[in-house]
């Protein structure tokens, strides 16, 4: 495992001034606090004096992630027969049904693992590189084993915060619980049924997923929802949340509406509902990250701590072709009475794609590649340790990888 935790400390009162114009960041950080947004800090040096001198002591949240050393899901430990297998997202245990176990709902492809002109993502030893082939269908002629189609594993055991190997059942073709059906404009979804995030309504038992539906013309956020996502039967695909491209939905159900998705993949938005069915895209939420990134995406539903907030995962990349340090995980605090509100932002990613070969997908033998440089966490849930959280990612869009990650809150020396 890794750890580790870096902290920015910032006073308030008397040294409010000192924030306005000084930063400081421990290098060879995983993990990161801050206080407030730099979009907050950079509104006017009056308007920050005045909010920060009006508390006594600035309040401070550090995430710490503990990254497991291997993949718990992967076609070459035998654990997939399926070629490529990444951005799960999770199902809990239903209130309603005891027969649905937890476990991950996973994005599964199957071009052939292999190297050279007849294979994809392994490593050549003859040339002492990696064939990272971009997995999926280029036309709607091309090999239909190459789309994207979700299957369900179960957990199995225990995977809170005191398991470094979580375990999960094997993903076989009994294992599709959901892929294209191909009928547009409501399922335009020939080429695949992609990166899946699941939030369970618990009034009434009710799962919603939004995935990607894409098509030759688009890539389309989709909705559908089910009593049971680990079965292939019961869904109800509602189409295309909004017109046009739009991919990456995160779904946060509160007790009475307003309802939030947070979605969007380059920049993310925050759209508001009372209707957990009919949505309208609301405004640019986030648009880059406090240590520079450029480009951002939805990860999982947000979670709730235990000071009332929530704690959003999200991705983030830097320019076009994803060049080093590749996609990195991060996150925001979401005031929990006003989800469309930050309270603090990541100074720094949880981990890079290079702290793993098989996230970086390099020249390493025994490890896959399909897209290299990447870390995509789109799977979290609360463990039994407060404010602690097991995440899923999928590494260099081929294997599927596991942390969990603390969040504290502390208030600094008045």
């Amino acid at each position: 495992e890794r750890s580790s935790t870096s902290l920015i400390p910032i006073a308030r009162g008397r040294a409010a001034l000192q924030l306005c114009c000084c930063w400081h960041q421990r290098s060879r950080s995983v993990s990161s606090t801050t206080s407030r947004t730099r979009t907050d800090m950079a509104l006017s040096a009056l308007v920050v004096v005045v909010a920060l001198a009006s508390e006594p002591c600035a309040v401070s949240y550090t995430a710490t992630a503990a990254v497991d050393s291997k993949p718990v899901l992967s076609y070459l430990d035998g654990t997939s027969v399926f070629g490529q297998v990444f951005n799960p997202s999770w199902i809990e245990a239903s209130p309603f049904d005891s027969s649905i176990k937890p476990g991950l709902l996973v994005r599964t492809q199957n071009c052939s693992v292999g190297y050279g002109a007849t294979g994809c993502g392994l490593y050549d030893p003859h040339n002492k590189t990696h064939g990272c082939c971009a997995c999926n269908m280029k036309s709607d002629t091309d090999d239909l084993q190459k789309r994207s189609i979700l299957t369900f594993s179960p957990l199995k055991g225990s995977d809170d915060e005191k398991v470094t190997a979580p375990s999960f059942e094997h993903l076989t073709a009994e294992s599709i619980v959901f892929e294209p059906v191909n009928q547009p404009p409501v399922n335009p979804d020939l080429r695949g049924t992609e990166d899946p995030r699941v939030a369970l309504d618990k009034s009434t038992g009710i799962y919603y997923m939004f995935y990607t539906c894409y098509s030759a013309t688009a890539a389309s956020l989709c909705l559908a929802s089910t009593k049971n996502p680990t079965v292939s039967t019961g869904w109800t695909r509602h189409g295309p949340a909004f017109p046009g491209d739009h991919k990456s939905g995160a779904l946060l159900i509160r007790d009475s509406p307003p309802h939030y998705l947070i979605s969007g993949a380059g920049e993310i938005h925050m759209s508001q509902s009372d209707d957990l069915l009919k949505w309208t895209l609301g405004p640019v939420f986030i648009n880059s990250t406090a240590w520079g990134n450029p480009n951002v995406e939805a990860g999982p539903p947000p979670l709730k701590l235990s000071d009332g907030n929530y704690v959003f995962f999200h991705n983030s990349w830097g320019g076009k072709g994803v060049p080093q340090p590749g996609y990195q995980p991060s996150w925001v605090i979401l005031d929990g009475t006003d989800p469309t509100k930050i309270r603090a932002r990541a100074p720094a990613p949880l981990w890079s794609p290079n702290d793993y070969s098989w996230m970086a997908g390099n020249t390493q033998p025994g490890t896959q590649c399909n897209v290299p440089q990447v870390s995509f966490l789109e799977a979290a849930h609360e463990t039994d340790e407060p404010d602690t959280f097991r995440v899923y990612y999928g590494g260099s869009d081929a294997v599927l990888g596991t942390a969990t990650v603390s969040i504290k809150k502390s208030a600094q020396h008045c």
